[in-house]
């Protein structure tokens, strides 16, 4: 019994004092870890500069709740993605310190106003980046597209408001996002004149079938075949000219009142043998 404690004991040593036997199997922490699902964007924020020790100020007008996820280790890349989902911009500013060095101060402000929708080329609308990460309904997600874009986008009351999954936008254009979106709710958007993108139904086709020809009879000579033009048939116009239109033939009738065409031997309604062509009538 002693004996298999002490083996116990040196194989649960050997366990912990090998190096690296947890590291291999799990994944390599990133120094800025952020997963946000509707979350206010001043408390993320707060969050980020926090870790950062960084020293920051939030100006009025900074609102918002943001969905994203981010893993990097880059400071300004975490901090650039979490004010583009929320349209936001900031700026650095720079001040003496007491100890004689200079401090660094981040001031977060609301995006400035940009020229009026309009105004814009759809091109330079559609650009616009965009980062998103939702489970949500429909509405819900063009809300958060509308935030970040500074773009209206909704939906018309004739789309069902369907339920979203795993959707992840990782630095896309607005575009891309609609494509993406209107492709799985069976939808398009449309400007409007303001500039503002309306979802409405994509239009259904419907395509009607040929009318049967159950019942028909048609007899057609088997010998009878016309033959493809070959390459470089045909007659040339002289450049300039127009067309000259080709002559009408007059219609083909049986004496029953079927209509006929010229390469046919018989009628297909009373089975009558019809005459050839050039052949003159039988008295």
């Amino acid at each position: 019994m002693y004996r298999w404690k002490i083996a116990l004991f040196l194989i649960s040593l050997l366990a912990v004092t090998i190096p690296g036997a947890h590291s291999r199997s799990q994944a390599p922490l990133m120094a800025y870890q952020i997963e946000a699902v509707n979350r206010d964007v001043r408390e993320v924020l707060d969050d980020l500069f926090q870790k950062a020790g960084k020293q920051y100020v939030l100006e009025p007008g900074v609102e918002g709740k943001v969905s994203l996820r981010i893993a990097t280790n880059s400071f300004e890349e975490a901090l650039h993605r979490v004010l583009q989902s929320a349209g936001l911009t900031y700026q650095v500013e720079r001040s003496p310190s007491a100890a004689g060095r200079l401090q660094e101060t981040y001031v977060v402000r609301a995006r400035p106003a940009l020229p009026a929708l309009g105004m814009q080329a759809p091109i330079d609308i559609l650009s616009r980046p965009v980062n998103l990460v939702a489970s949500a309904s429909l509405r819900n997600v063009l809300n958060m597209l509308s935030r970040q874009t500074g773009v209206p986008i909704a939906a018309a009351r004739e789309v069902p408001d369907l339920q979203v999954t795993r959707l992840v936008l990782s630095n896309v254009p607005l575009g891309y996002a609609l494509n993406l979106i209107t492709q799985a709710t069976r939808t398009q958007y449309q400007f409007q004149p303001d500039g503002a993108i309306l979802l409405v139904p994509a239009p259904q086709i419907q395509v009607k079938e040929a009318p049967s020809t159950a019942g028909t009879r048609q007899f057609v000579d088997p010998t009878i075949q016309r033959a493809p033009m070959q390459q470089g048939e045909g007659i040339a116009l002289p450049q300039g000219l127009p067309a000259a239109p080709a002559p009408l033939q007059p219609a083909l009738k049986c004496s029953c009142g079927a209509d006929l065409q010229p390469h046919w031997n018989f009628c297909p309604m009373c089975g009558k043998r019809l005459p050839k062509p050039g052949t003159p009538p039988r008295k």
